[in-house]
């Protein structure tokens, strides 16, 4: 696209977005290899319009309009071969459009759409990687420049069709499964559906929910949003899994029992969250531990929950663990530090109001 004088840039309506199990499946296998292929301008409007988080007509009083941060904060930059004229742009959520900003054009990124969240936690990275991927583009960090996503179209070879999650990620996610485990149910949980949802502080999770979650709800998760290890599984109220602490290690194998016995009774030793973190993790059917030494492991938080979802089950990430979980958990204390505990289970809704992406940019608001 050429031109001297660059001006705001209407977005199509966001189309829909793939299910979840496809999203997760293809997030893990997506590789942008050989010349990059500049994304089509729909390909830019679904993650510009889905990987906000709580929208504008979404949002909570006082809760921030979405996970890529205030208009302002979060640089758009298009490369020359884009679509649109290169340079930087902030994008505009309720007229669904870029709008230019006075800086130089990004050379670097030829054929891409870069973008650097203002979030600082990289969950909003990952949010954008998920909805990239049921978008059909791939999503990668700049060369050099980690707090920027470089996107672009897939290789022009054809799509994967959906698989199975099993065919993906670990074996580690393997207790004794109960029959039929192996027949996976079809896929209608949308990718749109599962990012809007997901609660934004703990939920109040009931304390003896009608139907608790089985060891195949549990097990189905791990396997499509595939943890790396090593983590920990802290079990209350699963059927067919006895209360305890499982540990997921190094290599292919199942969970592994570190200990039995009520876990609900030691939720405030393991998080700084206080009282309503406190709670979440003790009235939670389960509870996925993530270890690691560096930052925290925003991207498999974020998988998790969405992959939570899509068996129906709700999730919330608590990242301010105590130094008292390592031990809890049968791990060497200053060894192996928990970055995040992730709540799974039953709870009631969140009330919010809800209006479809497409209502707001469409102007068709009921």
């Amino acid at each position: 696209m050429t031109g001297h004088r660059r001006g705001p840039v209407p977005l199509p309506p966001p189309p829909p977005l793939a299910t979840v199990e496809h999203t997760l499946a293809a997030a893990r296998r997506c590789a942008c290899g050989g010349v990059p292929r500049p994304a089509p301008l729909r390909g830019w409007a679904a993650v510009l319009g889905h990987a906000r988080g709580a929208g504008p007509f979404e949002a909570r009083p006082g809760e921030s309009p979405g996970l890529l941060g205030p208009v302002g904060d979060t640089l758009v930059m298009a490369g020359a071969g884009t679509p649109v004229p290169a340079g930087s742009y902030a994008y505009d959520p309720l007229g669904h459009r870029l709008v230019p900003r006075e800086a130089g054009p990004a050379r670097s990124y030829n054929g891409a759409l870069a973008l650097r969240p203002a979030d600082g936690t990289g969950e909003a990275a990952e949010r954008v990687r998920l909805v990239a991927a049921a978008a059909g583009l791939c999503a990668h960090p700049a060369p050099g420049d980690p707090d920027t996503l470089l996107l672009y179209a897939r290789a022009a070879s054809p799509a994967p069709s959906p698989t199975s999650p099993r065919a993906h990620g670990p074996a580690t996610a393997r207790v004794d499964e109960p029959p039929g485990a192996g027949v996976d149910e079809p896929a209608t949980v949308r990718m749109d559906d599962a990012l809007a949802a997901l609660p934004a502080r703990p939920p109040d999770y009931t304390a003896a929910p009608a139907q608790p979650p089985t060891a195949r709800d549990l097990l189905t998760l791990l396997r499509r949003a595939a943890p790396t290890p090593p983590y920990r599984v802290t079990v209350n109220s699963v059927a067919g899994l006895e209360p305890g602490v499982y540990r997921a290690d190094t290599g292919p194998g199942p969970l592994e029992p570190v200990w039995r016995g009520p876990t609900a009774p030691y939720a405030h030793v393991l998080t700084r969250g206080g009282h309503p973190a406190a709670a979440a993790l003790a009235h939670a059917a389960a509870v996925v531990h993530l270890v690691g030494g560096g930052p925290p492991r925003a991207a498999e938080a974020l998988r998790l929950r969405v992959a939570a979802f899509g068996v129906e089950l709700t999730a919330w990430c608590d990242d301010a663990p105590t130094p008292a979980a390592a031990a809890f958990l049968g791990l060497t204390p200053g060894a192996a530090d928990v970055v995040c505990h992730i709540t799974l289970g039953h709870a009631p809704p969140e009330p919010r109001l809800r209006v479809p992406v497409r209502f707001a940019v469409s102007g068709a608001l009921p």
